[in-house]
């Protein structure tokens, strides 16, 4: 009777690990004002957020079983400031960790990347900087790496030399099995840099 329980949430872990997750996102930003949604389906699931009416769904057979909304949290009172000496000593050991944890991180997110398949991305985007050389700099760089990326056409920009504005807008759909994202996170996970200062954030 055990070994038949056992197989079936051995079995049941699998199907789920096993199941492809799809990941879509829609977004505009226009005259500072960001609206629209993010979803992710995974079998009979899907959770569902909107951006601009802070409303987040959870769906099971496309029927809605979970529905809340989120306030925005009033400020925090402000705590008292530490001794500059102490205080300076922590920023420091905090800096040290932050970059010991950097090339783990990227190293995961590299992975991550590899690990998902990007079904269509969509971007048209209006930028502009304070300076028109740093936007004449960034339009070079886009046009780079455009002609790296393999959605072509799909990525769609205008440079602004006359203000300062970021405006875009924004679809993409992914997909990825949980059980790639296995591997590349037991490595970050069990790497000793990011046990040692994980640990000493964790503490403070």
């Amino acid at each position: 009777m055990i070994v038949q329980i056992l197989a079936v949430i051995v079995a049941i872990a699998l199907v789920m690990l096993l199941s492809p997750v799809t990941i879509y996102a829609n977004s505009t930003r226009l005259g500072g004002q960001i609206d629209g949604s993010f979803s992710i389906s995974w079998i009979i699931f899907m959770f569902r957020y909107a951006i601009k009416e802070r409303k987040m769904e959870v769906l099971a057979f496309g029927t809605r079983i979970v529905r809340t909304s989120y306030k925005k949290k009033p400020p925090k009172p402000e705590k008292p400031k530490k001794q500059g000496r102490i205080r300076g000593l922590q920023r420091m050991l905090f800096i040290k960790d932050i970059f010991n944890l950097g090339r783990p991180i990227l190293h995961l997110f590299k992975n991550f990347l590899f690990a998902f398949r990007l079904k269509y991305l969509d971007i048209d985007t209006t930028y502009g900087m304070e300076d028109p050389a740093y936007t004449g700099i960034l339009t070079g760089f886009l046009y780079a790496a455009s002609g790296f990326s393999q959605t072509g056409n799909n990525l769609r920009f205008e440079s602004d030399f006359t203000r300062q504005v970021l405006d875009w807008n924004l679809r993409v759909k992914a997909s990825v099995i949980p059980i790639r994202l296995i591997p590349p996170l037991a490595g970050f996970i069990t790497n000793r840099d990011v046990l040692i200062s994980g640990l000493r954030i964790i503490r403070g």
